[in-house]
């Protein structure tokens, strides 16, 4: 009982943190999308473990072996297809909808489509979406694959280069005007889910945010190199522990409780 009652209080702290923001950051990474089964880039005795994955996930990689890499991104885009998204996700769905007096921004280092598949709309996809293709060359081409694969390791339809993932590779910039978005919405406070946190320029987003004395609160199952710049971490998968931050988040009455402290 006095574990459930402590877990409780650390998410109405969280609560209490968040509950006076209006511009909302909700910012995800490869532990929000660990929870439904996604494995990250390499999984304990997977296929691909004799395999340097951030070679793989490069351009240097594609031009060497292109159809090594596409095999990757097709086991990839079947593991992901077969995953259904969690509590957690939907409840961060419901989050975005009904934050009362607020508005909510999605954002995530993740590729898979589990946080629109759960109901969230204008998902920012900072590393780019494993259910892309595009042109390997610089014509700029770049279409939804998500049915059948049918647009890979074809000519580019518009001028023939291969065509490639639409991830965002190792040593590759983010697409033009991703973080500028962010940066436009200028949150007051940020929901860091399950992200080590350590891979930039994405990283620099909550630390740059904690070091202004907002409120960034951590949701990890372990501790982080972020964790002690936190205005909060709290323990534990996200499908266990949003549905309850978001519970209180959405509801009118408990925000005007934590707002005045009671």
């Amino acid at each position: 009982m006095s574990e459930s009652r402590s877990a409780l209080a650390t998410i109405a702290d969280a609560a209490r943190l968040l509950a006076p923001c209006r511009r909302l950051l909700v910012l995800s990474g490869a532990g929000l999308s660990a929870d439904a089964g996604v494995p990250t880039f390499r999984c304990e005795g997977g296929l691909w473990n004799e395999y340097d994955v951030e070679k793989l996930a490069s351009p240097e990689g594609f031009a060497k072996n292109p159809e090594l890499v596409w095999e990757w991104y097709r086991e990839r885009r079947l593991r992901v297809a077969e995953a259904k998204p969690h509590s957690g996700q939907r409840a961060l769905a419901l989050l975005q909808e009904h934050f009362p007096g607020g508005t909510v921004l999605m954002a995530t280092t993740n590729e898979d489509d589990l946080l629109e598949r759960s109901g969230i709309s204008q998902v920012i996809h900072l590393h780019g979406s494993l259910f892309d293709t595009a042109c390997s060359g610089h014509c700029g081409w770049r279409s939804r694959d998500g049915d059948d694969n049918s647009l890979s390791m074809v000519p580019c339809p518009r001028c023939g280069a291969p065509t490639r993932p639409g991830s965002v590779w190792y040593g590759e910039p983010l697409p033009a005007g991703i973080l500028q978005a962010i940066t436009h919405f200028d949150p007051d406070g940020c929901l860091l889910v399950g992200s080590s946190c350590i891979v930039q320029p994405v990283a620099c987003i909550p630390s740059e945010m904690a070091m202004a004395k907002l409120a960034v609160v951590e949701v990890n199952r372990e501790e982080t190199p972020f964790s002690p710049i936190a205005s909060c971490s709290l323990r534990g998968t996200a499908k266990e522990l949003l549905p309850g931050l978001v519970d209180l988040l959405t509801s009118r009455t408990v925000r005007e409780q934590l707002h005045r402290g009671t």
